[in-house]
């Protein structure tokens, strides 16, 4: 077993004023909950304060210490994780980390049905006997922790109409789609934000796009999506209204773990009428298909509407597959006929590439603040002046369909 010795706070979002994250980790395995505080209280910014080995001792240890992050197992006993993650995000909303300790597709379905549930976001498990792997895991998870915990959190209904359900008869599971529930807040117009940073020059630069180098014809027009953390139920819920026939391809860049990505793939096209499909090298656009960048690498588009995939070894200072990469490649191809989306995610990747987009002509939106776990992202865009409008996702695929000409 390894131990770590306690490192100073890498730096990230702490909570309470100076004082330590606090975690309650969630697992069945006490190996495993034992890895994960060795894990996590190696760096001083972050402190274990409770453990549970299924989803009942989980509610009652988050009402008891209100931690600030929930690492929280899929599989258990009892409560499993999405049943607890309903309850928790019903009653005691909190951010909760999703961790798998499988890749099939079935846990994998369960860890994104907990995404659309109100967890922010899914790792797996570490490789236990591989010390390289596993120091690089310390890393990514003591960021995550981090980066959750200063990601806001919606209360979710589902898991009180759960909780009414049992008391009176045996739930019967139906599938639900997360947005129509979680993301109620109005459309923010691009005016308001411009009356909010001042400027009418900002205002001017937002409304009116640069004209494009040059004009091509298109076969047919494409969405770009970019997410990162928070962003998930977003990305989900606006494929979910869009309709089969949508007459554009879609191509999205969501910052996720190595080795989620075609999960992520499967459990969208369960809730959506598009084909949603993991990028390979080549793979052709076409309208109503949703491409989805891999993990781990960046994917742009080429002058014949296919797509190539670009892999970098080692550890990279950008995060992967590059919002900005993706954005700027399809602008450079689709021109005008271009439509850019912006979601949540931490850092300014995206940014340039509504820029890119704009000024070959195209059509920009991003998500409102209200709606959005983290606003970093969408907030680096729009302090660029490069966004038509701020939306909830509801209204950005309304305005998708719109644009598109579906009424």
């Amino acid at each position: 077993m390894t131990h770590y010795e306690k490192e100073p706070s890498s730096g990230g979002l702490e909570v309470g004023r100076g004082g330590p994250i606090r975690v309650l980790v969630v697992d069945d395995s006490h190996v495993m909950r034992h890895v994960l505080r060795l894990i996590l209280e190696s760096d001083t910014g972050i402190r274990v304060v409770g453990e549970a080995r299924n989803g009942q001792e989980a509610l009652e240890q988050a009402r008891l210490l209100q931690p600030n992050v929930i690492t929280m197992d899929v599989r258990m006993p009892v409560l499993d994780g999405l049943a607890t993650t309903e309850q928790l995000m019903a009653f005691q909303p909190t951010p909760i980390l999703a961790v798998t300790g499988s890749l099939a597709s079935a846990e994998v379905d369960i860890a994104f049905r907990m995404l659309a549930a109100g967890a922010l976001d899914v790792v797996e498990t570490p490789e236990l006997h591989n010390q390289g792997a596993l120091d690089s895991y310390r890393l990514m998870l003591i960021r995550r922790v981090k980066l959750l915990a200063g990601m806001r959190v919606v209360t979710h209904l589902r898991g009180r109409r759960s909780a009414r359900r049992s008391a009176d008869e045996p739930a019967s599971p139906q599938p639900e789609t997360v947005a129509r529930r979680l993301l109620p807040a109005p459309a923010e117009p691009v005016t308001h934000w411009s009356e909010r940073v001042g400027g009418r020059s900002q205002l001017e630069q937002a409304r009116t796009p640069q004209r494009p180098t040059r004009e091509r014809q298109v076969p047919f027009p494409v969405v770009v999506i970019g997410s990162s953390a928070g962003g998930p139920r977003a990305v989900q819920h606006i494929l979910n209204v869009l309709p089969a026939a949508l007459p554009a391809a879609i191509v999205i860049a969501q910052h996720i773990a190595e080795g989620f990505s075609a999960g992520f793939a499967d459990w969208l096209n369960g809730n959506s009428a598009l084909q949603v499909q993991v990028a390979q090298e080549q793979t052709v656009l076409k309208p109503g298909v949703v491409v989805l960048a891999d993990d781990g690498c960046d994917m742009v588009v080429s002058q014949d509407y296919s797509v190539m995939l670009r892999r970098v070894s080692g550890v990279s200072q950008r995060p992967r597959p590059s919002v900005d990469l993706l954005m700027e490649s399809a602008a450079e191809v689709f021109g005008r006929h271009t439509i850019g989306v912006l979601l949540s995610g931490m850092g300014r990747d995206g940014a340039v590439g509504l820029q890119r987009i704009r000024q070959q002509g195209g059509y920009t939106l991003a998500q409102n603040e209200a709606t959005c776990p983290i606003y970093g992202m969408p907030r680096a865009a729009i302090e660029l002046g490069v966004v038509d409008a701020i939306l909830t996702p509801d209204a950005i695929a309304q305005a998708i369909r719109e644009r598109l000409g579906i009424y």
